[in-house]
C-alpha cells in the first residue's frame, strides 16, 4: 500500500536525524510558548487598561463604557485564541519547511537553522502568507459545518510545499495561485491523504499516554511523511496532466507543476 511505502521512504530518510528531529520539535515548541506568552501578556495589559478606562470619570459617556467593556472583553476572551493560532503558525511553518528540505536532500544540519527554516531562501512572507489564507479559510468552512471544513483543510493541504518550491525555484506565485493548484493537485486524493493522517492516530496516542514526550519522535515521523506524500501526489498530478516528462523527471520534479502552472496563468492574462 501507499501509506506503507511512503512510512518506510520517511524512516529512511531521517535515519540518523530522529535527534535532528528532536531538536527541531523541541526549539518550535520553545519558540512558540515563548510568542504565546508575550502575546498573552500583551492582551492582558491591554485589557487591563480597557477595564481601567470603564472605571475613570471619562467613562460616564455610555458609549466610551460600552466600547471599553466590549474590548475588555475581547482582549481577555479572544486574546488567547489569537495568539495560539499565530504560535501554530510558527510552529507549523518550520516543521513543513525543515522536513520538506530533508526529502530533497537540503538538509540543515544546525538544527536552529532548521528550525527556522520557513525563513530562508525568502520564504517567510510567502509562508506566513499562504498559512494564514489556509487558516482563515477552513475556519470560515468549518463554520458551516465540521466536514466541510475538513474537505477544504485537504484540499489546500499541499499550498505550503506548492509555496516552498515556487520560492526555492525562484518563480513566486501568490498565496492564492498556491492554495489553487493545491486544490487541483489534491483532487481525488483527499480521502486518500485522511487515510494517511488517521494512520498515525496510535502514535499520537502513544504520544499523549507518556505525556507528551512521544510527540518529539511522532511529529518528525508524521511531518516527514506528509512531505513524502507531497512528492508522491505531485507526481502523480504531473503524469496525468503533463506530457514531455520521463518517469524519473516526474517523480523527482515536484515543482515542475508550479512552473507550468505559472506559465498558463500569464498565458490567460495576456
Amino acid at each position: 500500500m501507499i501509506r506503507a511505502k511512503l512510512k518506510l521512504a520517511a524512516r529512511k530518510k531521517l535515519k540518523g536525524s530522529w535527534v535532528w528531529g528532536l531538536q527541531i520539535i523541541l526549539i518550535n515548541i520553545l519558540s512558540a510558548f515563548v510568542i504565546l506568552s508575550l502575546s498573552t501578556i500583551a492582551f492582558l495589559i491591554f485589557g487591563i487598561f480597557c477595564f481601567a478606562f470603564c472605571t475613570t470619570p471619562l467613562s460616564s459617556n455610555n458609549i466610551f463604557n460600552d466600547i471599553s467593556i466590549v474590548l475588555y472583553y475581547i482582549s481577555i476572551s479572544n486574546g488567547r485564541i489569537i495568539t495560539a493560532i499565530f504560535a501554530q503558525t510558527f510552529l507549523l511553518t518550520g516543521l513543513v519547511a525543515a522536513t520538506y528540505d530533508l526529502i530533497n536532500g537540503k538538509k540543515t544540519n544546525n538544527a536552529w537553522g532548521a528550525a527556522f527554516s520557513q525563513f530562508k531562501n525568502n520564504r517567510s512572507g510567502y509562508f506566513i502568507t499562504t498559512w494564514f489564507l489556509f487558516t482563515v479559510r477552513c475556519i470560515l468552512w468549518s463554520l458551516l459545518l465540521f466536514i466541510p471544513g475538513l474537505i477544504k483543510g485537504l484540499a489546500y493541504s499541499q499550498a505550503l510545499y506548492i509555496m516552498q518550491d515556487a520560492v526555492d525555484d525562484k518563480t513566486p506565485m501568490t498565496a492564492n495561485e498556491a492554495i489553487a493548484l493545491s486544490r487541483k493537485v489534491m483532487d481525488g486524493h483527499k480521502w486518500e491523504l485522511l487515510g494517511l493522517m488517521l494512520s498515525f492516530f496510535g502514535w499520537l496516542v502513544l504520544s499523549i499516554i507518556t505525556y507528551g514526550i512521544g510527540f518529539f519522535w511522532t511529529l518528525p515521523y508524521m511531518f516527514t511523511t506528509m512531505a513524502e506524500y507531497h512528492k508522491y501526489v505531485m507526481a502523480d498530478y504531473n503524469k496525468q496532466h503533463q506530457t514531455g516528462l520521463t518517469n524519473a523527471q516526474v517523480h523527482t520534479t515536484a515543482s515542475f507543476s508550479v512552473k507550468q502552472f505559472i506559465i498558463l496563468k500569464q498565458a490567460e492574462e495576456v
